[in-house]
């Protein structure tokens, strides 16, 4: 519970969301892509979350013949997936490396 938690606080302080539920589907969506090692990285209750709070009525598939970055993915579920990513399937290093990265791009900006 202590992870849904730092997820929902996390996001709240860090995007301003209109629709979590179309969201939360295209999130599924291209969790379902995962290694199966990489998928029980992220802790069972922010699955949860993520299944019981989608929008069951929006349909979004991920093609697999493009890149993440080519398809129709809202900058929203780009920032859910970014999150997920720092925070459960990167190692150290490479979360350094990515904060370095978010730090230079945002000082451009």
């Amino acid at each position: 519970m202590r992870n849904l938690k730092k997820l929902k606080t996390t996001m709240r302080e860090q995007i301003e969301m209109i629709d979590f539920s179309k969201r939360f589907v295209e999130v599924d969506e291209i969790l379902n892509y995962l290694s199966e090692a990489d998928y029980k990285k992220i802790p069972t209750d922010i699955i949860v979350y993520i299944k019981r709070n989608k929008d069951n009525t929006y349909t979004w598939n991920y093609d697999t013949t493009k890149k993440l970055k080519d398809q129709n993915v809202s900058d929203d579920t780009m920032a859910i997936l970014s999150y997920l990513n720092m925070e459960y399937l990167l190692n150290n290093e490479q979360r350094e490396l990515m904060g370095k990265l978010h730090s230079f791009y945002e000082r451009r900006k």
